[in-house]
Formats: C-alpha cells, sequence, structure tokens
C-alpha cells in the first residue's frame, strides 16, 4: 500500500481526528447492497406467490431512501420495501404495480419522522417478518457455499493505510461486526483497532450523533471531520454540533463541502500529498 505524505496543514475549525463512514465513502458499495436489496425483495416476491416482472429495486427509489435520513440500513430497506408493496398489491400480484414508484416513494416515506422500523409498524402490517427478511439478505450479502455473496462485488475507495492519516482515524457505520470485519478486508486495515469503531452491534445507530460522542469523549477530541454519504450521516453530524460534516458523493449535492471522493476530500482539507 502506498504511503503518503501530507502537508502542510489546512483544517477546518481546528480539526483533530477523522471519523469516516464506510459504505459510499471508504468502500465503494454502490452495487453490492443495492444488488442484495433487490434480490431479496424479488426472493420473498416470488416465495408468496407474487409476479416479479419488474426490478425489486432502482438507483431512484435508493436515492430517495438514502436522501432522508431515517433509512440507513439497507435490510431494514429491503424489509419496508417488501411491507409496503405489500400493503399497495392488487389482485395481479404483480411486484411493478406494487412497488411504489420512486415519486410515490418519497410522498410515503415523508411521513417517516423517526426511527423506519416504529413508523412501518404503526402505519403498515408486517407481512414479511423483519428477522426472516434481515436474515435473507445477510445470505445474499455473504453467499454461501453454493454460491457467491453480493459483498464480492465491493473495492476500496481509498488507497491509504489508516496509520498514514494525517489525523486519529476512527469509523462509525451502519455495519454490523461481521461486516466491518468484511469492510476490513475489503481495505487491508485489518490491524484497525477496535476502540476505534462504533459499528450496529454497539447500539449506536445514525442518525443519532452518539458515536461521535463516544469517540469525543473517549478519546479526547474536540473537533472532528465526519465524512459521510447520506442524509443519516449528516444528521448526525448535525445533531452533535461539534463535527465539521464533509459530504463525499453524489447524494448529498447541496452541502458547501462536498467531494467525489474521500481522497480528494483529505487532500483538500489537508493540503498536498505526496507518495513516498
Amino acid at each position: 500500500m502506498t504511503a503518503i505524505k501530507f502537508f502542510p496543514p489546512f483544517l477546518p475549525n481546528d480539526c483533530d481526528c477523522f471519523i469516516f463512514d464506510v459504505d459510499g465513502v471508504l468502500i465503494e458499495t454502490g452495487e453490492s447492497f443495492p444488488a442484495t436489496i433487490r434480490l431479496c425483495v424479488e426472493h420473498e416476491w416470488t416465495r408468496i406467490g407474487g409476479v416479479c416482472d419488474a426490478p425489486g429495486y432502482s438507483d431512484e427509489r435508493n436515492t430517495v431512501l438514502k436522501q432522508h435520513g431515517s433509512f440507513n440500513d439497507d435490510y431494514d430497506i429491503a424489509w419496508v420495501l417488501l411491507n409496503l408493496s405489500a400493503a399497495r398489491q392488487d389482485v395481479t400480484k404483480k411486484l411493478s404495480r406494487a412497488l411504489a414508484s420512486p415519486s410515490a416513494l418519497h410522498e410515503i416515506v415523508a411521513t417517516c419522522k423517526g426511527d423506519c422500523v416504529s413508523w412501518l409498524r404503526a402505519h403498515f402490517a408486517e407481512t414479511f417478518p423483519r428477522d426472516d427478511v434481515r436474515a435473507l439478505c445477510e445470505d445474499f450479502y455473504f453467499g454461501n457455499d453454493e454460491k457467491s455473496g453480493t459483498s464480492a462485488m465491493e473495492t476500496p475507495l481509498i488507497d491509504v493505510n489508516w496509520k498514514n492519516l494525517p489525523l486519529p482515524a476512527y469509523i462509525y457505520t451502519g455495519r454490523d461486526l461481521r461486516e466491518w470485519r468484511a469492510a476490513q478486508r475489503v481495505l487491508d486495515w485489518l490491524d484497525f483497532p477496535d476502540d476505534r469503531v462504533v459499528h450496529r452491534d454497539s447500539g449506536m445507530l445514525k442518525p443519532s450523533p452518539a458515536g461521535l460522542e463516544y469517540f469525543c469523549d473517549r478519546f479526547g477530541h474536540r473537533a472532528p471531520i465526519f465524512f459521510g454519504d447520506t442524509m443519516s450521516d449528516k444528521k448526525a453530524s448535525d445533531a452533535f454540533g461539534k463535527s465539521f460534516f464533509c459530504a463525499i458523493g453524489p447524494l448529498l449535492a447541496e452541502e458547501p463541502c462536498r467531494f467525489d471522493s474521500v481522497r480528494d476530500a483529505i487532500l483538500q482539507l489537508t493540503g498536498r500529498a505526496s507518495d513516498e
């Protein structure tokens, strides 16, 4: 892995550490998790006797949900879409008619003001049990002895070892521990310290700022730069109130600090870099 030398530093608001989201920031997941959702929706729709005459997910629907803030967990997205579709199905049971269009989906999820699980259960029948859907998504993502998982599609978006970053690095991700271990392998960050990671199994979930608060309290930081790509990341940063938020990728196009890649962001925020 190439070592990077950073100079001279230019850090907004005296920022003293980096906190990274994983998906869409450190790892390219534009195919893996959308494919997981699509496969799960189509599998379950077929299982109940439905007709899969349309894809179970699309980039347009992904944009709607990721720009909302309450739909950060991709397995729950599959669960939400399945139960929304079950509520909308007609006698034909065609997925093309049951699955909400991007514009209709935008209107439906606009009524969700808190976490998506409580919201769906309060307003729609749980035709597809959440635990079952999550287990199926996990199977599609990781694969098994008979088939490779969608996780094989993932590639790193940064080629710098965490030890060579110009500030201490931390991870605040919606992945669970097993998914984080997979991310470590993709990044080749196998020695990244466990106490610098907040994942789903910790109980701290975005858009809560709890993960940001944890790192600052435990390690004595005052003003992190938080790199994220979805509205849930932005909301966590806003709620914390002490971090400088840097948007990565296209989803948060209106953010004043936004870069196409996290590598570009680090270089621009810290100054020039040269390979050693």
